[in-house]
């Protein structure tokens, strides 16, 4: 598994969050959206800036410093939501977030995440998605509510979990929470 690939389906997962919270009304349902939205982009960020980072600012310094200076950002962003979650002014803070990592992600997906995959070994970033996957097992996010079944199995074959193909999403995620 290549963690490139994980954190790019980190992306997809919090533009459906995203997209979610623009269109949430006030409530309990929004107030675990921006719990769930904030635990999952802090993870996300802190893996990218430990094991990441370090290796674009080998390749390109410029980019990744950019990168830290977008995180900052999201993080703003995500403490704006958290504060406004049933205030108004909570669609505006949404807009700028998405917006913002909407950059970012176009960014990582278009420049760095492929430099990287010419660049690091396949080894290495194999690696990392052992490490990704580890960070994740602890947090209780190795799998979220857009994972795909595939994305599932490969989740469940890393972590060495008997599958076979006649199991359903959620007979996969059962056995992977049961591995958390």
């Amino acid at each position: 598994m290549d963690v490139l690939t994980m954190l790019e389906h980190d992306h997809r997962h919090v533009e459906a969050m995203l997209k979610e919270l623009a269109d949430s009304e006030p409530g309990p349902e929004r107030e675990a959206m921006v719990v769930e939205l904030t635990t999952a982009l802090e993870l996300h960020m802190q893996f990218e800036e430990e094991h990441i980072y370090p290796l674009m600012r080998e390749l390109d310094a410029a980019l990744e410093e950019e990168a830290e200076v977008e995180h900052r950002l999201a993080r703003e962003g995500l403490r704006q939501a958290n504060e406004l979650v049933a205030a108004p002014g909570f669609g505006a803070a949404i807009d700028m977030l998405t917006a913002g990592i909407s950059h970012h992600v176009e960014e990582e997906e278009t420049e760095a995440f492929p430099e990287l995959r010419k660049q690091v070994g396949q080894d290495r970033l194999a690696s990392l998605a052992s490490t990704l996957l580890e960070e994740k097992r602890r947090a209780g996010m190795l799998v979220d509510s857009h994972s795909t079944k595939a994305e599932m199995k490969e989740i469940a074959d890393e972590l060495g979990i008997q599958t076979t193909s006649s199991m359903t999403k959620d007979q996969l995620r059962e056995a992977i929470g049961a591995q958390a």
